[in-house]
């Protein structure tokens, strides 16, 4: 005998659902590393940015110091913002999954109640 299982997850435009609370806060429940890195990837991302920028035009001013010039320059800006793109979104990836098996297990304790 087959038995189904229906999920029903959270689309990524909802906000949770659970009111914030501090217990779920200090013991780990209520995750805060999404925001987090969200936050962390545009002020990288910038500064990546930025310093594609210096190399591109000052990369020869400075010997020793970022050696390169423009088309090091370019190669940072998008290998660079790439790279730091899907390093963030590997550690989302995790945490997403975690989510996603913390739904599956409270919606099965609830089948079983």
């Amino acid at each position: 005998m087959q038995q189904q299982i229906f999920i029903q997850t959270n689309s990524p435009d909802k906000k949770d659902s659970t009111p914030f609370t501090w217990s779920d806060f200090f013991s780990f429940r209520r995750m805060i590393t999404l925001q987090v890195i969200q936050v962390i990837y545009f002020m990288v991302a910038g500064l990546i940015t930025v310093g594609a920028i210096v190399t591109m035009f000052f990369g020869k001013d400075f010997p020793g110091f970022m050696n390169g010039g423009f088309l090091m320059g370019i190669a940072i800006l998008v290998f660079g913002n790439i790279f730091w793109r899907i390093c963030c979104e590997l550690i989302i990836v995790f945490f997403r999954i975690n989510k996603t098996l913390n739904d599956i297990d409270d919606h099965t304790k609830e089948e079983h109640l």
